[in-house]
């Protein structure tokens, strides 16, 4: 089966990254017409930088693991898949009516082909 998980985030990525621009694009334009540099005047601008880079980290997140997959043998690190399940309860708890809930499939997915990676290497 083609391995999908890094594309999946990208594409979560992609999304957010969307919703952010409909979302906060009149505070994307004051940010502009401010000048960018020291701009951040209000929570809302803040809450607009942020939710624009938190779709920029996804997008990394997603080419790393497509990396990973590619060149290390499809092994991607244990500590990574941890920390993305790690992150995805911490958002889904602080935020339970949010798209955190669209990390599950590609982290559930890692773990599990760590662990079959494993069980093969613990027979050979």
């Amino acid at each position: 089966m083609k391995n999908w998980q890094g594309n999946w985030i990208i594409a979560i990525a992609a999304l957010h990254t969307l919703f952010a621009v409909i979302m906060f694009s009149t505070d994307y334009i004051s940010l502009y017409d401010n000048g960018i540099i020291n701009s951040l005047s209000t929570d809302r601008s803040a809450a607009a930088v942020w939710f624009f880079l938190f779709g920029q980290v996804l997008f990394i997140v997603g080419l790393l693991i497509n990396y990973f997959d590619k060149y290390n043998n499809h092994l991607i690190p244990l500590s990574v898949s941890l920390n993305l399940l790690l992150l995805t309860f911490v958002g889904i708890t602080i935020m339970p009516a949010s798209g955190f809930w669209l990390m599950f499939p590609p982290v559930i997915s890692l773990l599990v082909k760590q662990k079959k990676n494993l069980n093969q290497a613990v027979t050979v």
